[in-house]
């Protein structure tokens, strides 16, 4: 297995956020690897094209939930992990952007093994679309 640098954890809830952290710090503790804890909005507002400012708030209020999630799970573990919340409508695109930018060269993502998880979960997306190595985790 290869030696790991820096690595980026993709979170959807605390339910996906604390195994997947705990197993990042895992291999953290052994490599010495970086972790970034992230999570992925949808930007609506993009999609907004009658100017709802209703549909700004909701975006508001989920990338504040977000931060305050990624902030409780950073600090559940006793290594120093950056957060990052992401609001985008091009998903690949902009993780891709993260990756070069933060020097990441492994993205840990979960995925739940049930009929509607296999068809609409991103994270096995991320295989396809991602030019670096993507761990995909199952979750009870």
């Amino acid at each position: 297995m290869p030696v790991y640098h820096h690595a980026l954890v993709l979170i959807n809830s605390s339910q996906d956020g604390v195994p997947l952290l705990q197993h990042a710090a895992r291999m953290a503790e052994e490599n010495a690897m970086r972790i970034t804890l992230a999570h992925i909005s949808t930007d609506y507002r993009a999609l907004n094209y009658v100017s709802d400012s209703l549909l700004n708030d909701d975006v508001s209020e989920e990338v504040l939930q977000a931060k305050v999630l990624l902030n409780e799970l950073a600090a559940s573990v006793s290594l120093p992990v950056q957060t990052l919340s992401l609001v985008t409508t091009r998903r690949f695109a902009d993780v891709e952007a993260c990756v070069n930018q933060r020097g990441i060269d492994l993205i840990i993502a979960g995925h739940h093994n049930r009929l509607l998880g296999v068809m609409a979960s991103h994270s096995l997306e991320y295989i396809n679309h991602l030019t670096i190595d993507v761990l995909i985790r199952h979750l009870p």
